[in-house]
């Protein structure tokens, strides 16, 4: 073994060691927030701070299904302001498939299928026993927090389930490992724009068959929209925004 080799392993193993020491410490905090002796801002800013670390080192180190996992795991606690038993026990649920990755129990090359096995975020404002999750996965690429929410809350009360990323490089690499049944592009987005984007998914054989549709101000016949798929609905921001979501979902077959 190489003397870069050996470096490589143990940058990786010091990585797992670290990884295991924070969720060894989101298990006390766990029983913490059921005990209410930390206060619920104090330990969803901590779970979120932890899990960019994770999301953020383990890109650098080629480990896509905990980066995955991790950057769920830090949108679902960036929307709760409370939190129930059931809520802490979905974390728990995370921290538990985080640490079955990097103990090697957990097929790497079934992604999709250890996504969709994740809690589902449920948008805030709903009575979760009003909402009935489905399998219906939904990737965001969406950069705008505004946007973001408001596309979320209208996915949340139909149950769909939704994450978002805000670079199109991140959302292809997403895209083939998950394969989500459909991704909501903004038309406006860095280096690339939402329409590249919907093109390239287009372009590659495995990601060709996704449903994609294209958040856009612009109306239909637009220039900036000349050049997407025929195949791709777009969905106006403002008052048509329903309708034409709802419309996206119809002609692309979501149910």
């Amino acid at each position: 073994m190489s003397s870069v080799e050996e470096m490589d392993l143990n940058v990786e193993a010091e990585f797992v060691e670290e990884v295991r020491d924070i969720l060894d410490g989101m298990d006390v905090l766990i029983g913490n927030l059921r005990s209410k002796t930390v206060k619920v801002e104090e330990g969803m800013q901590q779970i979120r701070r932890d899990m960019l670390n994770v999301e953020m080192r383990g890109s650098t180190l080629d480990q896509p299904l905990l980066v995955i996992v991790a950057h769920r795991l830090a949108e679902y606690v960036s929307d709760h302001k409370a939190l129930d038993d059931s809520k802490l026990d979905d974390i728990q649920a995370f921290v538990d498939q985080i640490r079955s990755i990097l103990d090697g129990k957990v097929d790497t090359a079934s992604t999709a299928k250890v996504v969709r096995a994740l809690p589902a975020r449920k948008a805030s404002e709903f009575n979760p026993s009003e909402v009935k999750i489905s399998n219906v996965e939904v990737l965001l690429v969406i950069p705008d927090k505004s946007t973001q929410r408001i596309v979320e809350r209208e996915l949340g009360a139909c149950g769909y389930r939704t994450s978002n990323v805000q670079s199109p490089f991140q959302a292809i690499e997403l895209a083939v490992r998950t394969q989500p049944d459909m991704v909501i592009i903004s038309g406006v987005l860095n280096e690339l724009n939402g329409v590249d984007l919907a093109n390239a998914f287009a372009a590659m054989p495995t990601t060709r068959e996704l449903k994609v549709a294209v958040l856009t101000s612009y109306e239909y016949g637009h220039a900036s929209l000349e050049n997407l798929p025929a195949r791709v609905p777009i969905i106006r921001k403002g008052p048509q925004f329903g309708e034409d979501l709802a419309d996206a979902f119809a002609r692309l077959h979501i149910t």
